[in-house]
């Protein structure tokens, strides 16, 4: 007969915030964007928030190359120079803002990374494609096609793998956004991401940092076709600190006390069903967690107190 282990958390619940990384209070030079020391190769970082961000400048004959991470203030959403490898096809940040980031894709991974203090949970960012990008999909160019090719049926796409990671080991799960999408067998239903949307990036559980990669549809000899950028706006994240409990049977609760979101990781093999309920044996949830799974609970309308988790 199957061995069941029943096991007990006590939690408190308390508000704490989200730090945001908004760019806003970066310095931009003249130009209304920054992505690199012009005229200097080297890596260089810049901070905001808990976030930690490495840029990669590099010179050579055909003048200043760029790679990691830029932020911009540009509102450019037609040329689609490379001079113009800074603008967000909106033409502002998220909510109306002024700044944003700006992402290139680089061959040294170290560069496609945000750093945060040990034990964050990194709750999502606001995403959208840059003009360059976004027009590349949309028209083509004279390296990569036109999404959806001649006929509009070519099942195209233009996505961002996100991966966390922790002390030095990416977790197991990854987060999937399409910034482009033409698979579906209805082109209506085919779309280039031109406004700013929601990465919900809860699933990775406690990092100390994130990195991406882009994948496309569209690819030469040389690797992908589709320009390589992104944009990307009003990122949360909360350090757990030591507030986190870790049970000998594999199941992390953060954070603690809790906040508007309670997580529950199982880093195990084995499936479990969870019940969380209030000091007067009143059931709040009830739900299963799959092997290596990451449950995100929106605690936001529960009363301050102490609640139970009961695991089978």
């Amino acid at each position: 007969m199957k061995k069941l282990t029943t096991f007990f958390f006590a939690i408190a619940f308390a508000i704490t915030t989200n730090a945001q990384v908004t760019f806003e209070t970066l310095p931009l030079p003249t130009g209304n964007y920054w992505k690199g020391v012009l005229g200097v190769p080297g890596t260089t970082t810049f901070q905001d928030g808990p976030a930690t961000f490495v840029n990669r400048n590099d010179t050579s004959s055909f003048g200043d190359y760029w790679s990691g991470w830029a932020y911009s203030a540009t509102t450019d959403t037609m040329d689609i120079s490379y001079a113009n490898d800074i603008s967000a096809i909106t033409g502002k940040g998220h909510n109306n803002s002024t700044v944003y980031g700006v992402a290139y894709l680089s061959f040294n991974t170290e560069y496609n990374k945000i750093k945060f203090p040990a034990n964050t949970i990194v709750a999502g960012f606001y995403i959208t494609n840059t003009t360059i990008a976004y027009r590349s999909m949309q028209n083509g160019d004279f390296v990569a096609k036109k999404f959806g090719g001649l006929t509009g049926n070519d099942s195209d796409f233009f996505r961002i793998d996100i991966t966390g990671w922790y002390n030095g080991i990416p977790k197991t799960d990854t987060v999937h956004f399409y910034l482009a999408d033409f698979r579906d067998a209805n082109n209506l239903n085919d779309y280039i991401v031109n406004d700013w949307r929601w990465v919900n990036t809860t699933s990775l559980g406690v990092v100390d940092s994130i990195t991406y990669t882009l994948v496309s549809s569209d690819n030469g000899s040389f690797g992908m076709n589709t320009p390589a950028y992104f944009c990307i706006d009003d990122l949360s994240a909360a350090p757990v600190g030591i507030n986190e409990i870790t049970n000998a049977d594999g199941i992390k609760i953060f954070p603690i006390p809790m906040n508007e979101f309670l997580h529950i990781e199982n880093t195990t093999a084995k499936n479990f069903n969870f019940s969380v309920t209030n000091t007067n044996g009143q059931e709040i949830v009830s739900s299963s967690l799959k092997q290596h799974e990451t449950k995100t609970i929106n605690t936001s309308k529960l009363a301050h107190g102490i609640y139970m988790i009961r695991f089978d």
